[in-house]
């Protein structure tokens, strides 16, 4: 769900500290690839999240609905937490159409130190994807995972940004699962008022023995629609066997 990560990411790093604020946003993801298997993989969802930010610190929360087309052995975690697929050895590598909820997600991130343009602005975020997305349909591993990562960014007309993290993969019987490293970089430049593009590169070590690590180059555009609306678009590129070839995303913010 590269709608909430955009979301909760660069987007909280660099909102000045300010009074009890409340965003609602709906978005929209799609991902097409091999991701190192012998077949193709599609997947779409729709998120909605819900954010409420006081001062210095956010909390946030998302329930995804996901549509995979692939085969019966692929697993798509529902979760926005950007772990590369899985593959089940013990089913069938027969097509199947599936949807249902995703994993919810529900997390919090501090501003430690506040963003001042051409100063270092650093945050930190823990989150926990839920299983609520079915196991038994290939939508989840019925297991939790806990992420947390660290972000900086140095604001201004141009603004470098970078992010590691950690998620501690749960281990659901049958699989062997790693925890998973993630690491981004990129930078955003402001155009007029109200308008931000940027890029980046993004990387997921591998999560089991059956795939391999995700590495994209992604671009995104977000802008002001109004002082209460914004808009995100999202595009990706995989550059490694274990990404997607292609994804894309758009996401509504109303600010309530």
């Amino acid at each position: 769900m590269k709608t909430l990560i955009a979301a909760t990411g660069l987007t909280m790093l660099l909102a000045a500290p300010a009074g009890a604020q409340v965003t609602a946003s709906v978005g929209a993801d799609y991902a097409s690839g091999q991701y190192g298997t012998s077949q193709e993989v599609r997947s779409a969802s729709s998120t909605a999240t819900l954010r409420a930010k006081r001062k210095r610190v956010t909390v946030f929360a998302a329930l995804p609905y996901v549509q995979v087309d692939a085969p019966g052995n692929v697993v798509a975690p529902g979760g926005p937490l950007g772990l590369p697929i899985l593959v089940d050895p013990t089913k069938p590598a027969t097509r199947v159409k599936r949807s249902g909820l995703g994993d919810a997600v529900v997390g919090a991130s501090v501003q430690l130190i506040p963003p001042r343009r051409h100063h270092l602005a650093l945050a930190l975020t823990g989150s926990a994807k839920l299983p609520t997305a079915s196991a038994s349909r290939g939508l989840g591993t019925g297991k939790a995972d806990y992420s947390v990562v660290a972000e900086a960014a140095v604001p201004g007309k141009v603004t470098p940004f970078a992010a590691v993290g950690h998620t501690f993969v749960g281990q659901p019987d049958g699989y062997s699962l790693r925890d998973v490293t993630s690491a981004r970089g990129g930078v955003a430049v402001g155009i007029g008022k109200a308008s931000e593009v940027s890029v980046s590169y993004n990387y997921a070590s591998r999560v089991s023995d059956q795939v391999a690590d995700r590495q994209e180059i992604g671009a995104g555009l977000d802008t002001a629609l109004s002082q209460r609306l914004s808009l995100g678009v999202q595009g990706s590129a995989g550059v490694s066997k274990g990404a997607p070839d292609m994804g894309a995303g758009v996401r509504l913010g109303l600010r309530l």
